[in-house]
């Protein structure tokens, strides 16, 4: 059973527009209109897989963005980090393999804010990344590697 008011046609760019027509016909689907998002995820795949999910780079951003202004302590930091900025992705990164850079990009954003104490200070970040990443077992933070955890959802 389809639900002919959700359902929508996407066609390839060589397709006629007579068997275009025809299927619609075929199928009672009245539009060919599609939608850019489904569930967060584009639905149209380009070649740049940069440019295809640059939106979770921009949503991990803006929502540090919105907490930078703020002073918190690191355990204040390190719930908002593993509670929201490590979800954002995780849904694409269980249905794609994200680039390696796009990954670092968002890894180097969450390092930057976790070291960071005011906007305009530098920034000293006296553990490296990797480390950071480590178990809690390990005696570290247990911050979740965007690229291993990507591999980790694929995998499933």
């Amino acid at each position: 059973m389809m639900n002919k008011e959700k359902l929508t046609m996407m066609f390839n760019k060589n397709s006629r527009e007579y068997d275009k027509v025809n299927l619609m016909l075929v199928l009672d689907v009245n539009t060919k209109v599609h939608n850019d998002m489904y569930l967060c995820l584009q639905v149209y795949m380009g070649r740049s897989k940069v440019k295809t999910f640059a939106y979770v780079k921009d949503r991990v951003w803006k929502r540090i963005q919105g907490w930078k202004e703020k002073l918190l302590s690191k355990a204040r930091k390190e719930i908002l980090i593993k509670a929201i900025v490590q979800a954002i992705p995780s849904y694409a990164m269980s249905c794609f393999d994200l680039t390696k850079t796009l990954c670092d990009a968002i890894g180097t954003m969450v390092s930057r804010y976790w070291w960071a104490q005011q906007e305009k200070e530098n920034k000293m970040h006296w553990i490296s990344w990797e480390t950071l990443c480590r178990r809690k077992e390990a005696g570290r933070f247990g911050f979740r590697d965007p690229h291993l955890f990507n591999l980790a959802m694929l995998a499933r």
